[in-house]
């Protein structure tokens, strides 16, 4: 009889375990991206380096999800990026410095809150960018008040015939203000077939504990791109003001001139196209950085990339870019993990995705 028992409670036990694992799953993936770089033009002189992450900044996460019945889902993610050329972790040497996040999905949309990426960056990475950042990494010119943000949450809406949007808050934990060192943000868009486009916002309180009345960094971004088959057309359109809204991508004073300031009032454009054939990529972008201010330090780059798919995983890539500054603007060419040290950069590189 005992022995009945046992057995009926050990079944029971198995059968809870295997469907909480049929409920649930977790995923390694990551990204290890390596090649040459060639940095020309700055007034140190020529750099050539064994660099990281240009294409596409080398990586390593988790992430998974358990179904809690009734539409309802939990999920995570957790991602750190890698310098592979040491070793040593990105993003100020944090373990999960990319994203760090935990939420809820239901048929309603999905919440998340922690560390990720906000609805602007999306935006710039996804639709306006063909480089996804990377290779010439068009937020070198393409400004914006944060990438990513700590101590935020952000809702998700179901898409609804083709219509989506997000909002995201991010507290700034400044005890007595409120507002200081707050961000909001959010964007809104449309995709169905060949076409996408979004609008998004985001605004950056810069205040602190101890700074006030410094107003804020705000930016906007409208961008679009349409695959006509043959070729895929890429467009944005940025707005940038206030202290902090264009900040330089290089703390180095790299060109001869007068010292560059970071622009308060801008507007950035960006036009892209990209050409399949069959296992070769082409890649060719342009932007230009209108500075609006009385210093006029306009600048703009021009890249072409290439790229060739040994699998879905594997590629190889090489690509050029030069950045054109005016009045002594202080934009460097850079990738996805380096600001650069010149105006003129070229690449070859090694990506592969697990």
């Amino acid at each position: 009889m005992k022995k009945s028992i046992y057995a009926v409670g050990a079944l029971a036990l198995a059968t809870c375990s295997a469907a909480a694992l049929a409920q649930s799953n977790v995923t390694f993936y990551g990204v290890m991206d390596m090649g040459i770089s060639q940095d020309r033009g700055g007034i140190a002189g020529t750099s050539t380096r064994a660099t990281s992450g240009m294409a596409t900044q080398s990586r390593w996460g988790f992430r998974g999800n358990e179904d809690l019945g009734g539409g309802m889902s939990a999920f995570f993610v957790i991602e750190g990026g890698i310098h592979a050329d040491t070793g040593v972790s990105t993003q100020n040497s944090t373990l999960f410095g990319r994203t760090s996040i935990v939420g809820l999905g239901t048929k309603y949309g999905a919440v998340s809150a922690g560390l990720q990426d906000t609805p602007l960056f999306t935006t710039l990475n996804t639709i306006v960018d063909p480089l996804r950042n990377g290779i010439a990494r068009s937020n070198n010119l393409m400004s914006s008040t944060g990438f990513r943000a700590g101590n935020s949450v952000l809702y998700r809406t179901p898409v609804i015939d083709g219509f989506s949007a997000d909002a995201m808050y991010v507290a700034g934990e400044v005890a007595g203000d409120q507002r200081a060192n707050r961000a909001l943000g959010g964007s809104f868009g449309y995709s169905r077939g060949p076409l996408n486009v979004r609008l998004a916002y985001h605004n950056k309180n810069n205040d602190t504990a101890t700074l006030k009345g410094t107003g804020s960094a705000r930016n906007t971004l409208l961008g679009a791109n349409y695959d006509f088959g043959p070729a895929k057309a890429w467009f944005g359109y940025g707005v940038d003001r206030g202290l902090n809204s264009s900040p330089l991508n290089s703390s180095i004073i790299n060109f001869d001139g007068p010292a560059p300031v970071a622009s308060t009032d801008s507007r950035d454009v960006l036009l892209g196209v990209t050409v399949p054939c069959g296992l070769s990529t082409v890649v060719a972008t342009y932007i230009n950085k209108n500075d609006r201010t009385v210093r006029n330090q306009d600048a703009q780059q021009y890249a072409l990339a290439y790229m060739y798919a040994f699998s879905k995983r594997t590629d190889i890539y090489t690509s050029y870019a030069v950045i054109r500054n005016h009045n002594g603007g202080g934009y460097t060419e850079g990738n996805s993990e380096e600001p650069g040290i010149g105006n003129r950069q070229f690449t070859v590189g090694l990506r592969h995705r697990f």
